[in-house]
C-alpha cells in the first residue's frame, strides 16, 4: 500500500451490484497489501456470488481459519446511528485496552479515526460498498500505529446489516 492511499484515509471499492453484475475485482485487490485480507476478500465475493448480500449465515470461520484473529463482525446499530462490535478477533482484541465487544463507535474511538470509521459505515452499510480504511491509532501503553482495514457489507437473514473485516498493521 503506498502512501497516496494512506493519505486518502478511505479507498471505496466496487460495489456490491457491481460486483453481481460482474464487475472486475482486479484494481482494488491489488489495492489490498495483505495476503490474508485478499483471502477474505475473495472468500467474501465467493459468498457475495452465491448468497448474495444475506451471507452472513452462510459465513464458515473454518474456511478461513488463519484468518480469525484479524477479523471482526460490527453491526449497524439504527437507534444509535452507528455501527456496534459484535465479534473481535484476538489479535485485534489485545490491542484495545478494554472490552470493546458490545460497543458502538462512539464508545471507543475518538478524533479523525472516529470520523474516517463514521464515513466508512455509511459507504459499507448504506451505499453497499466495500472500502479500505488507513489510519493511525495512539494508544495508552505504546506508540501509535498505522492500521489498515478492509471492510465489506453483508446482512443477516433478516435483513439486518453487518460489516466484516480485516485489520493489518502496516509495518
Amino acid at each position: 500500500m503506498n502512501s497516496e492511499l494512506l493519505a486518502q484515509g478511505l479507498v471505496p471499492g466496487p460495489s456490491v451490484d457491481e460486483l453481481l453484475a460482474g464487475g472486475d475485482t482486479t484494481g482494488f485487490r491489488s489495492l489490498i497489501g495483505n495476503d490474508n485480507a485478499r483471502q477474505l476478500f475473495d472468500y467474501w465475493c465467493r459468498l457475495l456470488r452465491e448468497h448474495g448480500l444475506a451471507m452472513k449465515p452462510a459465513f464458515d470461520p473454518l474456511e478461513v481459519p488463519a484468518l480469525l484473529p484479524s477479523i471482526y463482525i460490527e453491526e449497524w446499530d439504527p437507534q444509535a446511528q452507528q455501527s456496534r462490535m459484535r465479534l473481535m478477533g484476538e489479535d485485534l482484541k489485545a490491542q484495545w485496552d478494554e472490552e470493546v465487544i458490545g460497543l458502538r463507535t462512539d464508545d471507543y474511538v475518538k478524533g479523525d479515526v472516529n470520523t474516517l470509521w463514521k464515513h466508512s459505515d455509511q459507504m459499507v452499510y448504506f451505499d453497499r460498498r466495500t472500502a479500505i480504511l488507513a489510519y493511525s491509532m495512539e494508544y495508552q501503553d505504546r506508540a501509535h500505529c498505522t492500521l489498515v482495514d478492509l471492510t465489506l457489507p453483508m446482512n443477516d437473514g433478516e435483513g439486518n446489516k453487518f460489516a466484516i473485516g480485516y485489520i493489518w498493521e502496516l509495518a
